[in-house]
């Protein structure tokens, strides 16, 4: 069941963290350290869309394609430098993506 909040609520969420995602990006779990991450009390956004919702910053279909490849790769981990845009703003991030059976 998807919480009671408004799409202003989920673009404050920062998407930094971990993350589970079904195959179609929604977000199954979703952890933050609230020691390194402003929001000590994050919005329980299980059950959003990842790329559409939660993080949908410019260049989210070519975050999305990295994630496809991996999921249809054999790798059990990997890893991938990548910079988040918003608002032509660009944000670096190290992405790591694992498999976990």
């Amino acid at each position: 069941m998807k919480n009671a909040i408004d799409a202003s609520q989920l673009t404050e969420v920062a998407p930094f963290g971990l993350f589970e995602l079904d195959p179609t990006g929604t977000v199954l779990y979703h952890r933050v350290d609230p020691e390194t991450d402003a929001q000590t009390a994050p919005l329980n956004i299980a059950g959003r869309n990842f790329y559409d919702e939660v993080a949908p910053f410019e260049n989210a279909e070519d975050f999305r394609q990295h994630v496809n490849e991996f999921t249809e790769s054999a790798k059990f981990a990997d890893s991938f430098n990548f910079e988040c845009r918003c608002e032509g703003n660009g944000q670096p991030v190290r992405v790591l993506l694992a498999r976990i059976r």
